[in-house]
Formats: structure tokens, sequence, C-alpha cells
């Protein structure tokens, strides 16, 4: 009898390890991946007399989204174990030149496709003026210039999310794909 129970407890454990792994498959054929380092380590902007700290994920993912859904149609986040056919993990960075009073900003897309193969990688630059002022004011500047590379970078982004994934059962968890390469702390 107790040999009976422990193949019992053993194959319902086994049975809920193996179905917890399993990646889930999205409804879109596109993810986006945003690194979770760029919603929980803040960037430092400074200039004379002011300090401003932000999270780069918070800004640059509705941004991203509205204009990746606007030219490839349907669009989700990656939640870390979902599958597509296509991944883009996009890698913001931002810098501020308090001397000339102009924000610079720099999206890196790097496209897999499901399997985790390379399918490219694209960068969108872009300048604004602008003074560190109040919150308000930075954060429009930020939005502003996190825009206009999210416009440069959408020109150079040329990729058929349907032709060029291939057909695979094996495909990888978007969490695991985008992770690659990650930085795991942002000094800056």
């Amino acid at each position: 009898m107790l040999s009976f129970t422990k193949k019992l407890v053993s194959a319902l454990l086994l049975a809920h390890l193996s179905t917890s792994v399993f990646a889930a498959e999205s409804n879109t054929k596109t993810l986006l991946y945003i690194s979770p380092n760029d919603y929980n380590y803040s960037v430092h902007l400074l200039a004379p007399y002011y300090e401003y700290w932000f999270e780069q994920g918070p800004l640059v993912e509705p941004i991203a989204l509205k204009a990746l859904q606007e030219k490839y149609g349907e669009m989700a986040l990656c939640q870390a174990n979902e599958t597509a056919e296509t991944i883009i993990r996009l890698k913001p960075s931002v810098f501020y030149n308090p001397q000339m009073h102009v924000y610079h900003s720099k999206l890196v897309a790097t496209v897999f496709s499901g399997k985790g193969d390379l399918i490219g990688t694209y960068v969108g630059e872009a300048q604004q003026l602008g003074y560190t002022s109040f919150d308000n004011g930075t954060k429009y500047h930020l939005n502003k210039v996190y825009g206009l590379a999210m416009q440069d970078l959408m020109a150079k982004l040329t990729f058929n999310p349907s032709s060029d994934s291939v057909k695979s059962e094996a495909k990888l968890p978007c969490g695991l794909i985008g992770a690659q390469n990650d930085t795991k702390i942002n000094f800056y």
C-alpha cells in the first residue's frame, strides 16, 4: 500500500511540474520584450541644481506598443512564458547634455524568430532640445525624444512577421529569448 501512494504522489508531482514548465502560446504573432531591468532600475539625469530619476520601461512601453501596432497590427507585451512567431526585444537608453540642453535617445530593437534565431538588429536615434525643469517638463521632453527615436526606428524596422518566422513546434518563451545579453545592473 505504501508503494502505491508513493507512486501516486510522485506521478501527481511530475504532472504538476510538467504542466508548469510549458510555455503558453500567445494570441498574437508578435511579442514585444522590454527588460525588467528597465522597469526596476532608475536612470539618472543630472543637470546643475537638478536631478531627475526615472525608469525607462514605463515611458517606452506605450510609445513602442502604439508604433508597432500601427505598423504590424496585433502586438502584445511579453509576459515571460509566452511564445510567438516573432519576438522584438527593445533596449532604450537616454542621455541629457546639460550644457547644450539636448536629450539624446537611442532604441535598439533586436528581432528574433520564435525558435530564437536572430532576424535582425535595428537602431533608432533622436535628439530633442529642452531644459530640465519640474518633473512634468522633464517627462514631456523624455516622451518626446523617445517618440522621435521610435519614429526613426520604425522607418528602419522592416520584417514580415509571417514570412520570416518558421512554423515550429519547438518555440522558446519570450522571456528566455529577450533576456539574452541583458545587463544585470543599469548604472546610467
